[in-house]
Parts: C-alpha cells; sequence; structure tokens
C-alpha cells in the first residue's frame, strides 16, 4: 500500500503540471464554428444539454469547441451570440470514448431567430484511427443475441471464435483469446491468473460474466490502431460505460427465460471410449434497474439485480455405468448485481462509484462432464464459488478550456474454488477400451484468487499551433496479489527419489508384455499452493494534432514495465518496453462524413501470474511407472518396461523443481500492427468502410528447457530433471546434448481485408454488417494453445523443446515408439493456425413497423478450423503435443479425409413488440430464435492421435468428438440447435 500511495502521489505530480479519459467512461462534442462566409466565430457558447444536465463552454480564436466527459447517450447542442441566429441541434448521439465531430455554421440574424435541426450528427470519426465497434444498450436489446457481456463482443467485425477457450474469451484480429483487457468503468476487471474475462479456471474456462448486462449502457470493441493510453494486449480491448441515473427516475423489471421445451434435440455422438451428451439446456434471469436523481442536475444513483440460473442436462455413454442414472443436471447460479453514483458537484467537476459483481455458485453433481464417464459418481464435485467482487472510483474534472484531468483507483477481486466429492487418485484403465475411469477428479482448484488494486489518470493539454495539438498524458498502475492452490485427488505417496508428494496421484494402467500390466502415474506435484504478486506500470504521451476540420495527426509513445513474485523468485522485472503508435486521418470531403487513416502501433503482452506460480515458484511436477496401483514399488531405472513398441528404460521425470532460469535479456511479448482504411458516410446515414489489418509477432517470452526430447529416454545426465529457462526463444538459444537441435523463432502473421456497413436506427431501419477475409499462419499461437487447450500463458508447452531437431525421428521414432514429428512445430510445420477463419460474413439488421413491432435477424458465417493431427509428448506423457504433418494438413475423419471443420451459417431472429400505458411506461414482449433453420453442424473432429503416450485413442477422426479437455467439458462437438427465449421487460 505505501507503494501505491506513493505512486499515487507522483502521478498528481506529474499530471499538475499540464480532453482526458484514461480508459475512457464517457464521450465529447467537439467541433468548428464559421459564419457563412466561413470565417472562424470565437465567442460563441455552446450548451450540450443531456440526461445528467447541461454543460456548457465558449469557442476560442480558432472557432473550436470542447465538451469533454459526456455520459453517453442522446444530447441536444444549442450555440448562441449575441447578433447571430441561435443554432440547436438534436438528437447527438454521444458514444463512449468517442467525440462527436459537430461542424457549426452561424448566420447574422435581422430578428431574435433559432434555427433548429432534427437529425444525428456524421457517425465517421474523422479524428481517430481505432477499428471496431460501439455497441448501445438500446441496439443490443433489439438484436438476436444472448443475453452475457461476452455475447456482445461477437457483433463486431475482426472478432471470432477462440475455439476451445469458450465464447466468453474471442479472438481478436488472430490472437488467442487470452490477449484482450476487459475494463468496465474504468476497471480492468481482467483475470491475474491468466488473462481471461473475470473469474477463469482452467477446466471450465471463464465462469463469471464480469458485470451484468442489464447494467451496461455502452460497449466498445477496440480490434487495433488503439491509442498509447491503451496498452497490456496483443488481442483487443474491450471497454463498457455501466449506466447512470439521470434527472428522470427511470427503472425496469424484467424476466428472460430459454426452457429446454423450447429446443430442439441435440445431436448427439457415440465413441469407443465415450463421450458424454448434452440433451437438454435451460438458461433463466430476472431482476430489475432502478436509477435517477437524489439531487437534480447533481447527485444521480442506478442500481441493477439480475440473477441467472442454469441448467445442463447430460447422459452418460450407452453401456457406460453411469448410463443407468439417465438424463443428470448440472446446475450453476449466478447473482449479478451492481449500484453506481454520480456527484455532479458543478457541470465541469463530477465523481463517479462503481460497485458491480457475480458472484456464483455450481452444485454438487457432473460439474466436469467427462465424471459420467467413471464407473460412480466419484467424479462429480461442486463449484464452491465463482465470480467476483469490483469497485471504482473516478473524478473528472474540467479546470479550464485548456487543461482536463481525469483519475481512478479501483479494486477487483475474482476466484474459484472446486470441492471434489471424494478424495482418491484418478485412475484411467487404458489396457481396455472403452477405458475404465474410477476414483476422484484428478486436477482440481482448490483456491485460485486474484486480488487487483490499480490507480489511473489521463490529463489533456489543449493548445494551438499549426492547428490544434491535444496532448494527452498519463500514468497506470496495478498491483496484483495471485494465489494458486492447484491440487490432485488421493492420498499423497513416496516418489521413486524418496520424496513425498504434496498431492495424489493421476494414474494410467497400461500394458507391458512382461509384467502384464504397469502403473504410471502421469501427474503428481511435491507443491501444491504458491502466493504470487504483480506490479505493472505504464506511461503514456500522446497528440490529436488537427489541422484544419480535414487532417489529423496521431504520434503516441507508451511505456511498459512489469515486475512479478513466485514464492523463489522475486521482482523478475521486464523494462525497456517503448511501444510507439502512430496514426493520421484525412477527411476529403471536410465535412465529417469520410476518412482514409492509417495506422502502426506496437502493442505488448501483460504477462498474468500464472507464470509467477508456475516459472518462479517452486512447480515440481513427476512422471513415474510403478508395478503396484498403491505406489509402494517403483519400477527402478534400467528396467525395459512400458506397452510394446514404446518401452523404455527411464522411468521417473521430474520437471520444474526448482523455479527457471532467466535469461537476463529477456522481455515482454510484442506485436507490430499496420492498419489502411477509408470510411464514407451515405445521405441515407449508412456508412461504408474498408480496412488491410496486419499483424505480426516482433518477440515472444516463453521458457525452454535445453535438452532434446529423445535425450530424457537417453538417459543423458541431466535430462530428466533440467531446469527451464525463461527467454525469447530464437535460433541462438542454447542447448545441450549434441544431438543436432535448435530452437527457432516464432512466427505469427495475421492479413486481413474488412468491409462494414452500419446505420443506426434512422427511418425505422437499421444494420450493422461486415465481411472479413484474412489468414492466420506461422508456428506460434499466442497466449493459449488452442490445438490442445492449454492456458499457460507465456510458459507454453510450444517452445518447451528446440522444435528443430532432427533426432526426434531418427532416434525417438524406431527405438521408442515415438509419433509425429516434433519439427512440425517449428519452421517445418509453419502453416494455418488453429484460429485461422479465412472468410467470416456478419449481418444484424432490424427493421421497426409503424405499430411498434420490431423484427431483427442476425447471420454468421465462418469458415472452419484447419485440422491437424497431433500425438502425445513423450516426456509429459500428455496427448495433443507432437504434430503428425504440418500444420493444416488435415487427415482421415469419420467423414472422410478433411482439412478443415465445415463452413458454418446459422441465422438467428428477434421480435419484439411494446404495449405501452402512457408517459414512459411501457411492457415490451420479446422473443428470440436461435439457429432457425437447426443446423447442427460439425465443429471438430477428435485430432489426437493418442490419449496419452503409448496409448493410441480409438476415437481418432470420429466427428463431433474431441480430446481437448476444455472441449470435453462442453459434450458433443456440433452447433447447438435451434433455440427459442422468451422474455417481458417492464419499463418507467
Amino acid at each position: 500500500m505505501r507503494c501505491l500511495a506513493v505512486t499515487l502521489a507522483l502521478m498528481w505530480l506529474v499530471l499538475n503540471t499540464a480532453m482526458a479519459h484514461a480508459q475512457s467512461t464517457t464521450g465529447s462534442i467537439s467541433g468548428r464554428i464559421v459564419d457563412a462566409q466561413g470565417l472562424v466565430m470565437p465567442g460563441v457558447t455552446v450548451t450540450a444539454t443531456g440526461p445528467q444536465g447541461a454543460k456548457s463552454a465558449v469557442s476560442d480564436d480558432q472557432g473550436r469547441f470542447n465538451l469533454p466527459f459526456l455520459t453517453p447517450g442522446l444530447y441536444s447542442v444549442k450555440a448562441e451570440l449575441q447578433g447571430f441566429k441561435t443554432i440547436e441541434r438534436t438528437d447527438i448521439q454521444v458514444r463512449l470514448d468517442q467525440t462527436v465531430d459537430l461542424p457549426l455554421t452561424m448566420e447574422l440574424a435581422t430578428l431574435t431567430e433559432n434555427i433548429t435541426v432534427s437529425g444525428a450528427a456524421p457517425v465517421v470519426n474523422p479524428t481517430q484511427t481505432t477499428t471496431g465497434s460501439n455497441l448501445d444498450s438500446a441496439t443490443l436489446s433489439e438484436l438476436p443475441i444472448g443475453r452475457r457481456f461476452s455475447d456482445t463482443l461477437y457483433l463486431a467485425p475482426g472478432v471470432s471464435s477462440s475455439g476451445n477457450l469458450g465464447s466468453a474469451n474471442p479472438s481478436v484480429s488472430g490472437s488467442s483469446g487470452l490477449e484482450n483487457q476487459y475494463i468496465v468503468d474504468g476497471l480492468n476487471i481482467t483475470n491475474g491468473g491468466y488473462g481471461a474475462l473475470g473469474s477463469y479456471s482452467i477446466i471450465f474456462g471463464s465462469l463469471g460474466n464480469g458485470t451484468p448486462y442489464d447494467f451496461m449502457q455502452e460497449v466498445q470493441v477496440k480490434t487495433g490502431g488503439y491509442e498509447a493510453e491503451y496498452g497490456e494486449s496483443t488481442g483487443g480491448v474491450i471497454n463498457v460505460v455501466t449506466k447512470s441515473g439521470s434527472n428522470d427516475l427511470r427503472g425496469s423489471v424484467f424476466g428472460y427465460i430459454h426452457p429446454h421445451s423450447f429446443e430442439n434435440s441435440w445431436r448427439q455422438v457415440q465413441t469407443a471410449n465415450g463421450t458424454v451428451n448434452t440433451v437438454q439446456t435451460q438458461l433463466s434471469d430476472s431482476g430489475a434497474t432502478i436509477g435517477g436523481p437524489v439531487v437534480h442536475d447533481h447527485l444521480f444513483y442506478f442500481a441493477a439485480f439480475d440473477p441467472q440460473w442454469e441448467t445442463r442436462t447430460f447422459i452418460a455413454p450407452p453401456n457406460f455405468p453411469l448410463a443407468r442414472l439417465g438424463p443428470v443436471d448440472r446446475d450453476r447460479r449466478v447473482v449479478n448485481y451492481a449500484a453506481k453514483g454520480t456527484w455532479q458537484v458543478t457541470p465541469e467537476h463530477r465523481f463517479d462509484g462503481s460497485f458491480f459483481g457475480d458472484p456464483a455458485h455450481g452444485d454438487k453433481g457432473p460439474q466436469r462432464t467427462i465424471s459420467l464417464l467413471n464407473t460412480t459418481t466419484s467424479g462429480f464435485s461442486e463449484l464452491d464459488q465463482y465470480g467476483g467482487h469490483n469497485q471504482t472510483g473516478r473524478y473528472s474534472g474540467v479546470f479550464t478550456q485548456r487543461f482536463l484531468l481525469d483519475a481512478s483507483v479501483g479494486h477487483a477481486l475474482n476466484r474459484i474454488t472446486e470441492v471434489p466429492s471424494v478424495n482418491e487418485p484418478q485412475i484411467t484403465d487404458r489396457t481396455v477400451v472403452p477405458n475404465v475411469r474410477t476414483g476422484g477428479i484428478g486436477f482440481y482448484e482448490a483456491g485460485n484468487k486474484s486480488v487487483s488494486w490499480q490507480a489511473h489518470a489521463k490529463a489533456t493539454t489543449i493548445l494551438e499551433g499549426a492547428g490544434q495539438h491535444q496532448i494527452g498524458y498519463g500514468f497506470n498502475y496495478n498491483h496484483v496479489d495471485y494465489s494458486q492452490i492447484n491440487q490432485r485427488t488421493g492420498p499423497t505417496f513416496i516418489t521413486p527419489a524418496g520424496d513425498r508428494s504434496a498431492t495424489g496421484a493421476q494414474i494410467d494402467i497400461l500394458s507391458d508384455p512382461s509384467l502384464g500390466r504397469i502403473f504410471r502415474v502421469v501427474r503428481a506435484n511435491l507443491n501444491a499452493g504458491r502466493d504470487t504478486s504483480q506490479r505493472y506500470w505504464a506511461g503514456f504521451a500522446e497528440d490529436s494534432w488537427q489541422i484544419g476540420n480535414h487532417l489529423t495527426f496521431r504520434p503516441g509513445v507508451r511505456y511498459e514495465q512489469e515486475s512479478l513474485s513466485g514464492t523463489l523468485v522475486q521482482d523478475f522485472t521486464l523494462k525497456q518496453n517503448w511501444a510507439p503508435r502512430i496514426g493520421a486521418t484525412w477527411d476529403p470531403t471536410k465535412t465529417g462524413r469520410a476518412k482514409i487513416y492509417g495506422s502502426y502501433g506496437r502493442y505488448y503482452s501483460r504477462v498474468p501470474n500464472d507464470l509467477a506460480a508456475r516459472a518462479l515458484s517452486a512447480d515440481a511436477t513427476i512422471t513415474a511407472d510403478y508395478f503396484d496401483a498403491a505406489l509402494t514399488r517403483p519400477i527402478p531405472n534400467g528396467v525395459l518396461a512400458g506397452p510394446v513398441g514404446q518401452q523404455t528404460t527411464n522411468h521417473y521425470t521430474l520437471l520444474g523443481g526448482s523455479a527457471d532460469l532467466i535469461d537476463p535479456d529477456v522481455k515482454l511479448s510484442y506485436n507490430n500492427e499496420y492498419i489502411a482504411g477509408g470510411e464514407y458516410e451515405l445521405p441515407s446515414n449508412l456508412t461504408l468502410g474498408v480496412r488491410y489489418v496486419h499483424r505480426d509477432v516482433g518477440r515472444v517470452l516463453e521458457d525452454v528447457q535445453p535438452f532434446p526430447i529423445v535425450a530424457t529416454d537417453l538417459r543423458i545426465p541431466g535430462a530428466a530433471t533440467a531446469d527451464y529457462t525463461l527467454t525469447n526463444p530464437g535460433p541462438n538459444t542454447p542447448v545441450l546434448g549434441g544431438l543436432g537441435a535448435s530452437f527457432e523463432s516464432a512466427v505469427h502473421d495475421y492479413d486481413a481485408i474488412e468491409a462494414t456497413a452500419n446505420k443506426r436506427l434512422s427511418d425505422n431501419w437499421a444494420i450493422q454488417a461486415s465481411y472479413r477475409w484474412s489468414r492466420l499462419r506461422g508456428n506460434f499461437e499466442g497466449f493459449y494453445r488452442d490445438d490442445n487447450g492449454q492456458s499457460d500463458p507465456g510458459i507454453s508447452s510450444l517452445f518447451d523443446f528446440p522444435s528443430n531437431d532432427p533426432s526426434y525421428t531418427a532416434i525417438g521414432a524406431p527405438r521408442f515408439g515415438y509419433l509425429g514429428d516434433i519439427r512440425f512445430l517449428g519452421d517445418l510445420g509453419s502453416g494455418p493456425l488453429p484460429l485461422d477463419r479465412p472468410h467470416q460474413v456478419k449481418a444484424y439488421g432490424s427493421y421497426r413497423l409503424n405499430f411498434g413491432l420490431t423484427l431483427a435477424a442476425g447471420l454468421n458465417m465462418s469458415s472452419g478450423k484447419p485440422l491437424t493431427a497431433l500425438a502425445a509428448n513423450p516426456v509429459y506423457q500428455n496427448g495433443g503435443e507432437i504434430p503428425l504433418t504440418p500444420r493444416g494438413e488435415g487427415f482421415l475423419t469419420s467423414e472422410g479425409i478433411r482439412a478443415r471443420t465445415p463452413f458454418t451459417t446459422v441465422l438467428d431472429g428477434h421480435a419484439s413488440y411494446p404495449v405501452n400505458f402512457g408517459g414512459q411506461r411501457k411492457l415490451t414482449f420479446v422473443a428470440d430464435v436461435f439457429n432457425i433453420f437447426n443446423k447442427e453442424t460439425v465443429s471438430d473432429y477428435d485430432s489426437f492421435v493418442e490419449s496419452t503416450f503409448g496409448s493410441l485413442n480409438p476415437d481418432f477422426g470420429v466427428a463431433g468428438a474431441s480430446s481437448v479437455p476444455a472441449a470435453r467439458q462442453a459434450g458433443q462437438q456440433f452447433l447447438p440447435p435451434r433455440q427459442l427465449r422468451v422474455g417481458a421487460r417492464f419499463e418507467f
């Protein structure tokens, strides 16, 4: 806390020396006023009147005015000067983190005259190079989308599926789903452990919603070109502003339900090793909102309460023991809450306080889908608690028309605790098909908790000189405490080295030609709990240099530094991370209705604390072979044992016994981005746009160990107990063992052309549509490894061993039964990455009939995912690690040879009808149909050739199946069937 206090004091001193919206929660209106001859008009009083009263500014000697810190919503603008006709513009839509450019022309008055213009201001933001979308709550309520926060993000162009990571963490501009930043009311709610949205589990994915749907005023999805004040992300920046109270009392009571009786049958899949199928789902929520004034024009409040209930019903495969239970429910409930207060001391100074959270619970039962593959209910568990609580306070002030200040402090907490039903080791008998699973759940998160303290500030000084300069500069500080308790069910045991484990064991029973069978501990740990911390800070400076009313330059620079501490290594600091930004826009029409723009930016990845828990702490993981299931008689090294064709004399491996070694020159990962495009608004308020986006990875932070994989089975000294090194891997990274192997550079190249068409609601219709052609190629996926479901940002298995390694196939394959070729993880296998989606179409439109009925539709079309067959890692034992072919080459499936999953087309529909009761009171009935044509397209094929090393996967290639742990939690891999959601909302 002392460090935080010092930081805040220094921040104030820096900022007190100079339009501000650090991680903005507001918008602004600005423009230039001229007379009928085009001469600038100084001294004009401009007043914007909106939901929280009026704010005024006076045009300067260049005729420019600026009205910052406006709560998003509808405004009217009035310009007044004695001797001239008063101009009034109505229905001006102010959006989150956007500046409405409002040029005004004043005429001489012969009498007292007003000119009132009703109609929207230009939609094109002629000074911004940021790409993405702004989605307001009114628009979202009339479209067929899910009601959770994350469901809204997919409307933006450049946002697509993150594959096995789940819908809560989308891929933005080719990134993995763990590379985004999520901000609500200026508070970063990104999970401190893994970089996901809210409460995150490596077993279940994101479990928290982040913020209630009915608490959102507007969502801004920045997909690229973002300003220097934004960083910590090589994906996208998702910025949310919550609703605020106004001078009018407003509220709502609502309820929505998608009952299982309103959905078609789920397509089923049967596999040799068993797949648990979903047979029905039900999701409902109900709640209320209220907001209004405490003191007119000065003090406002808003509150929302929105609990949700989710039931997913599973059934065990036929002929499996738990099939006797029939359909089994998995129940979860989330209690979303929110409260917000606004104190507008004067029109120039305001304070906001926001409190929101989503505490949740999952009842004891099949929280893990695969628990129904056990012989008994011993695989059941309870999600004792998950979700989080967040608080933030904010000040926004206009000290003069040329100096503005915005500052905030906040606290974010999220956690997950799973409780197993029994404390028994997880045992899988792989000598028979289907495999027989007994015992407990194995690996589980016994108490992972992320606590973040944050402080942000930004000031802007407005200067004149060869045009107008809005020079912004600021500071961001974040302290994260992250505790990780990862356990495994079962009693502790003595390892072959004589140590006692800290966890139970996950055991595979394998066949052996001499011994009959052996008991392999595929995973156990010598330590379980780790407390970590992180200190992150960044400073930035940027200029919006506007020349005339048609040309803007946006240079900026950002500096980022991060320090991580684990249980063994303290203050591992990643510094000297400079991120230049440059952009320019030109309005050839000089009307604010068109722009041609381009930008370059460098974006650094902020490393989550999972790296500190695993690489900077003791993360000792073992594999070991035993003669007996009680793990009392280890097989000595030197004895040949194991499945036929994969026998080995090495029976004990210890990795991560100490903290990683640190390369003294190691730095943060970063991406480079280049964007060029244009937008034009037609007279009908329809805006068309096209842009080209390129991203490439300049450097990655990963951990490596210096021996080739085969060195362990060759029993080369040091290979079985090697330490890892945190470094920026490349051809010069040292390799030991003398087997001719080397590391290679990471490649992640994204190219896209995006075409957009947007029209806000006018003349009773609206549309938001986009088409994206893109290619994502290389050998590095990012913070999340989608092909096997690994959530270890900065320490994935992609660089654990040298990839340019001929010994893997020359020695490992013939002598030890290795499958695949590790060189296909490197340059030799470079190709389409798992999140490559060459074609993507999104079209959402609505039409309001004269009698009030609103009809809307949403069309989503996308290319399928590329397919690559994967073998197990001989050292780690787990499947899904080593490619059999270059990436995207495909394999033989149950539906023939496939290089990709099928192209998907989904059409959704919406209808809503209001019944007015006078004034602001109305009751709206809502119905949404998802997947109207009931297309249950295959979304994956099982790509694992081996379940574990030495055990072939009998389900390899089966359509609708997957061995990726995260995907198996979802059951069968088909699109969900047709579903109907109905609801009602009373507003007053």
